[in-house]
């Protein structure tokens, strides 16, 4: 009896033992994990609130399914309807058991073929009609989109205003300036003579508005701008006579009209000479004799008048010898006078030299004669009027008779 009692109390410690190592076990362990269980309670405390403000704000986190399976549709592009996944391709069944990956509708986007935009360069550039054309039409192929017409299928009369040039009236009305020049004649001698309250004739298309004469033909006249017969009578705003024969005066509008260019003579000063002729008078008189051979434009700030080689030329205005030898830029033999108001005219291309540096010269002296030194395709005088060290276009300040 003794024996059984020993063999059970010695079982019961056993067990007390073990039970007492596994709380050592458990306690340790406790000990171990705390620190950890504190340090990540902060962070999942914060995921939690993070989801909750989000549910209340009404947006919702994706899966990672809809994350990478639904596309980003581009702003603007089209419309947007639902359709399910059986419309883009049918379910996806890789998943166990069969069932597909996003069950859920998924947004699909549809593009909308943009409408066709409206060229409107033929409105801004010139209109340039050929025999039987009417203006064009441009309509575009979208119904939101009202169709644009050139409208302006007459010629109407501007008046100049302060500030107007040539060029800029012209781009204005979105013809050339050979147009303007071309419809209106006084201003071929000199086109930036404009004037205020000057009227100028329109045309609704660039080329030309001719008047007849006597002895003109629809033949001559086409032959004259370089177009045919046809261009000029299918024009609408030309009233041309069955028979063909036109009347004196009346204007016919030349479309895609080239006027040729027509050299104009001109003649030198030769009134009396001004008293105090070392200070300019402010008003210049021709240079020379001859003809204009290249006018004033972008590239070539001067005009040329043309005339045999040896034709005297003269002080546009009063002044002194400002310089006088040869030019290294191309002018050859020159002359710079000085008219002490501003004012400076430049003569080159002469073959003799007259007058010497430092020396008063009046209005109407002979400085020189004309010939072909220096960049020169022929005898002729390169003549520029400066002022304030601006090259001007000389047809402004010389006489128009």
């Amino acid at each position: 009896m003794e024996k059984a009692d020993c063999h059970s109390l010695q079982g019961r410690d056993r067990n007390n033992a073990a039970i007492n190592q596994w709380r050592r076990t458990i306690a340790l362990a406790q000990q171990e994990l705390a620190p950890l269980l504190s340090r990540y309670t902060t962070h999942l405390v914060i995921v939690l609130l993070v989801a909750l403000a989000l549910s209340r704000t009404g947006i919702e986190m994706s899966g990672s399914a809809n994350y990478f399976n639904t596309p980003t549709p581009a702003p603007h592009l089209g419309q947007r309807d639902l359709e399910p996944v059986t419309a883009r391709g049918g379910d996806r069944t890789s998943a166990p058991g069969g069932s597909p990956l996003l069950s859920a509708p998924v947004p699909q986007t549809t593009l909308v073929e943009p409408p066709t935009p409206v060229t409107v360069s033929e409105i801004t550039s010139p209109f340039v009609l050929t025999a039987g054309e009417s203006l064009p039409t441009l309509k575009s192929s979208s119904p939101e989109i009202n169709t644009i017409e050139a409208t302006r299928r007459e010629i109407i009369t501007y008046t100049v205003r302060s500030g107007d040039t040539v060029s800029g009236i012209a781009v204005e009305f979105g013809l050339s300036p050979n147009t303007l020049i071309w419809s209106n004649s006084k201003l071929e001698a000199a086109p930036d003579l404009l004037k205020l309250g000057q009227e100028l004739v329109i045309l609704p298309l660039d080329g030309a508005y001719h008047s007849v004469i006597s002895g003109d033909t629809l033949e001559s006249i086409a032959a004259y701008y370089k177009v045919t017969v046809e261009d000029i009578v299918n024009f609408e705003l030309n009233e041309i006579p069955d028979d063909g024969i036109l009347t004196i005066g009346s204007r016919l509008v030349i479309p895609d009209g080239k006027k040729p260019y027509v050299a104009r003579v001109v003649h030198h000063y030769s009134g009396p000479i001004p008293e105090n002729a070392e200070r300019g008078t402010g008003v210049f008189d021709w240079p020379t004799n001859g003809v204009i051979t290249q006018g004033f434009w972008e590239y070539h700030k001067a005009i040329d008048i043309g005339y045999p080689a040896g034709t005297p030329i003269y002080a546009s205005d009063s002044g002194y010898v400002a310089k006088v030898g040869w030019s290294d830029v191309g002018y050859g033999k020159m002359v710079l006078l000085d008219h002490g108001n501003g004012f400076q005219t430049l003569y080159g291309h002469m073959s003799v030299l007259l007058v010497e540096e430092g020396t008063s010269v009046a209005k109407g002296t002979l400085i020189g004669r004309m010939g072909s030194t220096g960049n020169s395709t022929g005898p002729h005088l390169h003549f520029e009027i400066r002022q304030n060290g601006v090259r001007r276009n000389p047809l402004i300040y010389l006489p128009t008779e």
